[in-house]
């Protein structure tokens, strides 16, 4: 007689791959789960940092043009006080220039 117990599957070794299976799954959902909270954190200092360096940059780089500006300002009144004729001038001839230039585009 045929014995029928060769047929039966043995099934202590599927559950025991099956088990691991498991294990090992939970293990990778686990690591992928701390790397991207680490990546997120990352990401979220380097955004920080990012945006601290701009608003440093940003501000000196204001200040310096604003005092630029004044410079520029304080020396350009200065030229029209002592010499408002040429000032006149000169504004009068870049005027007729620039609408020389309009009108030639126009036509």
């Amino acid at each position: 007689m045929t014995d029928i117990s060769s047929f039966i599957p043995d099934t202590s070794s599927a559950n025991a791959a099956l088990d691991d299976a498991k294990k090992t799954t939970a293990e990778k959902a686990k690591q992928a789960k701390e790397a991207v909270s680490k990546a997120m954190k990352s990401a979220r200092e380097t955004a920080t940092e990012v945006a601290a360096q701009t608003r440093t940059f940003a501000s000196e780089k204001a200040k310096v043009g604003a005092a630029w500006t004044r410079d520029k300002a304080q020396v350009a009144h200065h030229a029209a006080e002592e010499h408002p004729v040429g000032v006149a001038l000169g504004a009068f001839a870049i005027g007729l220039g620039v609408g020389f230039l309009i009108a030639r585009n126009l036509d």
